[in-house]
């Protein structure tokens, strides 16, 4: 008996590490729960919980469209209905920043332009749910259709991942969202979807309406302060996508979203589900985001660097790892 405890002891020595190495990057709920804004508590902080600290749309495994059009299946459930367009601009500099972390040789083609933003997508969405997407199970994309804007559609809405080939980000874009914009005239076809995201790209300049509320890349700024300033410039409410990094502690400004109707007017982002941002009330306003409210929000100007755990940090894990293994399976002998 007392063999067999030492046993159970040894294996879980091994397991322990893993377990402290994961609980690291856990968020505090108790902090998150107490957060004020000028003494005032936050309304809807505790819908955040460890959601608000994690990017839900850049990734570049996020273009997988088998998976994407099984999800769009149980997602949609045959129902293609939509009440709003999101038009999506990215800063390419956090998104690249993602793309590394997830792996470190990830090939990246940033603009040329310092604080140009570009487009990521527009996209139709039902309030209350993701979607729909995929409308149109047999369309297909024409790249040759969209020759007249082609050189608009490389500087504007470029594809920054430097590992997709060809047209493969607007391929992607038009059979996912635009076969579902189509149902309006004015975005019937890909010429007419593409070119008004364009169109929304020209006349909503993200690095001005920031810059006019002096937010300029290198800077900190909290997330009440962004939207204030691009509540300043657009007349509605936004919704504001960081990428958290839990290593550094540090949230990174990610994406903006511009909610548009059917009239193709600009309107809240208000009840829109947008992945895992919520609404919290504040003194003065509303604020739509995922990123941290209680900490300020870093605007980079370069990929930020990639300081991971030194290797010698990471060896103790994967020791413990093979004694791991070893001791389950002396256990089981």
């Amino acid at each position: 008996m007392f063999q067999r405890f030492c046993k159970i002891f040894l294996v879980f020595c091994a397991i322990s590490p893993f377990a402290t190495v994961f609980s690291d990057s856990s968020p505090d709920s108790d902090e998150l729960a107490e957060l004020q804004f000028n003494g005032h508590p936050v309304k809807g902080i505790e819908e955040i919980k460890q959601n608000i600290f994690f990017s839900d749309e850049l990734s570049s495994s996020e273009y997988h469209d088998d998976l994407d059009i099984e999800m769009s299946v149980l997602e949609n459930g045959g129902n293609y209905d939509w009440d709003i367009l999101i038009f999506t601009q990215q800063w390419p500099v956090t998104t690249c920043y993602h793309w590394r972390e997830e792996d470190k040789d990830h090939d990246c083609k940033l603009p040329a332009a310092k604080e140009f933003w570009t487009v990521h997508g527009v996209w139709p969405t039902k309030k209350g749910h993701f979607g729909p997407s995929f409308c149109n199970k047999t369309a297909s994309f024409d790249i040759n259709l969209l020759n007249d804007i082609k050189d608009e559609l490389n500087h504007f809405w470029p594809d920054i991942d430097g590992e997709s080939k060809g047209d493969w980000l607007w391929k992607h874009e038009w059979l996912k969202h635009g076969t579902c914009a189509a149902v309006l005239e004015e975005l019937s076809n890909e010429l007419k979807y593409f070119s008004q995201g364009i169109t929304w790209r020209e006349g909503f300049q993200l690095s001005k309406i920031l810059g006019d509320s002096g937010i300029h890349p290198d800077s900190n700024n909290t997330v009440v302060a962004i939207n204030a300033a691009l509540v300043k410039g657009l007349g509605k409410n936004p919704s504001i996508h960081c990428l958290y990094d839990s290593k550094k502690d540090i949230s990174y400004l990610e994406e903006i979203r511009i909610c548009f109707d059917k009239s193709l007017n600009v309107t809240g982002c208000d009840g829109v589900k947008l992945g895992n941002a919520v609404s919290i009330d504040y003194p003065g306003g509303t604020v739509i985001t995922n990123c941290h409210v209680g900490k300020p929000v870093h605007y980079p100007s370069l990929v930020p660097n990639r300081r991971r755990q030194e290797q010698s940090k990471w060896k103790f894990p994967i020791v413990n790892l093979y004694k791991l293994v070893q001791f389950i399976m002396w256990f089981t002998l």
